[in-house]
């Protein structure tokens, strides 16, 4: 494999994993009003709603993370590129998990 499919097949593996993250994030806050924020992970208040509020928050945050980094891009930008590859590598693999293991490539 040449190195521009590579390059390829990666940034697809990231796109996927961020579309599935702003897919999952847009169903939460059309089902419940409420953002899926990182926040939520420490919740003082549990229900019964709490565990599947952390699934969504984990599986929405490589779009909350490009979010957040897109906007400390301007304020700081050190912070926001170190934010842009975290959120790239949680959606890369996110997305190499769904095409694996949903999809079935190899």
């Amino acid at each position: 494999m040449g190195l521009r499919m590579a390059v390829t097949v990666y940034l697809f593996a990231i796109a996927v994993g961020i579309v599935a993250a702003g897919i999952i994030a847009s169903m939460w806050e059309m089902a419940f009003n409420e953002e899926p924020r990182l926040g939520h992970l420490f919740d003082p208040n549990p229900t019964l709603l709490t565990p599947f509020r952390a699934l969504a928050v984990v599986l929405s945050a490589p779009a909350t993370v490009m979010k957040l980094a897109l906007w400390w891009l301007i304020e700081q930008p050190l912070i926001g590129v170190i934010l842009l590859v975290a959120a790239s590598l949680w959606s890369f693999l996110q997305g190499v998990f769904i095409l694996t293991q949903v999809f079935g490539f190899t």
